[in-house]
C-alpha cells in the first residue's frame, strides 16, 4: 500500500513538473493531399500565456505559421524545409492568454507521415527575439497526420 501511495505521489509530481496540457495542437482529420488547405489550430489550455514565433517563411509559404513540419523517415523525425524557409523564427512574438486559441492556414508540398510541432516559451513575452530564439522553450508536437 505504501509503495502504491509513494508511486501516485511521484506520477503527480512528474505530470505537474512536465508542463503537460500547455498547449494543444489540433489538426483536424487524419488524411490530406498535397496542398490542401489545413486548418491548425493553436490552444493555450494552461492557466499562465504562452508565446510563440510567428513567421511568413515557414511552412505555409506566405501565410504566417508558428509550426516546423516534420516527416517520419524510418522512425526518425526531420525537418521540412520548403524553398526559402527560415521557419517561424524569423517573425514576430505573438502572446496567447490562458484558455485563448488561434487558427493558423497550411500548404504541405510533401507527403507521408507528418506532425507540426510549436516552439513556445511559458509567460507573456511581448518583445521576444524570435530571429534568434531564446533557450528556455518549451516544444509541444501535433498528433501525426498524413499527406498523399
Amino acid at each position: 500500500m505504501t509503495r502504491l501511495i509513494f508511486a501516485s505521489l511521484g506520477l503527480s509530481l512528474i505530470l505537474a513538473t512536465t508542463g503537460l496540457g500547455q498547449v494543444k495542437i489540433s489538426v483536424p482529420g487524419q488524411h490530406h493531399s498535397r496542398k490542401e488547405e489545413i486548418h491548425a489550430k493553436v490552444e493555450n489550455t494552461g492557466r499562465q500565456p504562452i508565446t510563440l514565433c510567428i513567421g511568413f517563411a515557414g511552412v505555409s509559404g506566405s501565410t504566417p505559421s508558428p509550426f516546423w513540419a516534420q516527416r517520419s523517415n524510418s522512425g526518425k523525425w526531420s525537418t521540412l524545409l520548403l524553398g526559402s524557409d527560415l521557419g517561424p523564427a524569423s517573425g514576430s512574438a505573438v502572446v496567447l492568454e490562458a484558455g485563448q486559441s488561434e487558427e493558423f492556414l497550411l500548404r504541405l508540398n510533401d507527403s507521408g507521415n507528418i506532425r507540426l510541432r510549436l516552439d513556445y516559451w511559458l509567460g507573456a513575452i511581448a518583445n521576444l527575439p524570435c530571429a534568434s530564439l531564446p533557450k528556455g522553450y518549451k516544444v509541444a508536437t501535433s498528433a501525426v497526420f498524413t499527406i498523399e
